[in-house]
């Protein structure tokens, strides 16, 4: 079913009844630069694959995140986030000469529903409140065809140039997998 977009103009009327405050906020601490929008989305996506990081690691050439079959939400499950954000980090940021990105995240604090997919490769982490840490680490090659399923879960996804996490990685902190 085609989807379809254009812009109309607003009225004086209708846009003298538009009011807001708090869609957003912007922070500088410690380094991080973070922008956070105060915006609900919810979407059933599906996607043929997913495939971010590709290049040797130091033990092999391959992909940090390769999902084939991807579902962000269900036909009856929307997946929902509350709240959206952008962050990076940087080391030296008040010196133009020696100033360098450290990573990029983006995510939101509050995601609830499920990601399918067949995950031939993830790198990330999955806990939840109950068991503890169900993965976590780089290039893992044993999940395969499954569902995660956040409650009110922080997720997000983030590029980082050096460390343990180096490369794409994923982050759930309340979410369970399953067939």
């Amino acid at each position: 079913m085609p989807v379809y977009a254009a812009m109309n103009e607003m009225t004086e009327e209708a846009l003298s009844e538009i009011t807001g405050e708090g869609f957003s906020s912007f922070t500088l601490i410690d380094g991080i630069a973070k922008a956070s929008f105060n915006i609900t989305a919810s979407t059933f996506t599906e996607i043929q694959s997913l495939k971010m990081g590709y290049y040797n690691d130091g033990t092999a050439l391959g992909w940090d995140e390769d999902w084939q079959g991807v579902s962000l939400g269900s036909p009856t499950t929307d997946l929902v986030s509350n709240g959206l954000y952008i962050e990076a980090k940087f080391s030296n940021i008040s010196d133009p000469a020696t100033r360098t990105l450290d990573y990029i995240k983006v995510g939101t604090p509050d995601m609830t529903g499920p990601i399918s997919a067949n995950f031939v490769s993830f790198s990330g982490h999955i806990e939840n409140p109950t068991d503890g840490v169900l993965y976590d680490g780089h290039r893992i090659t044993t999940i395969g065809q499954a569902t995660i399923t956040s409650t009110n879960s922080e997720f997000y996804m983030k590029l980082e140039n050096a460390g343990i996490q180096k490369g794409w990685w994923v982050f759930w902190n309340k979410a369970t997998v399953g067939p």
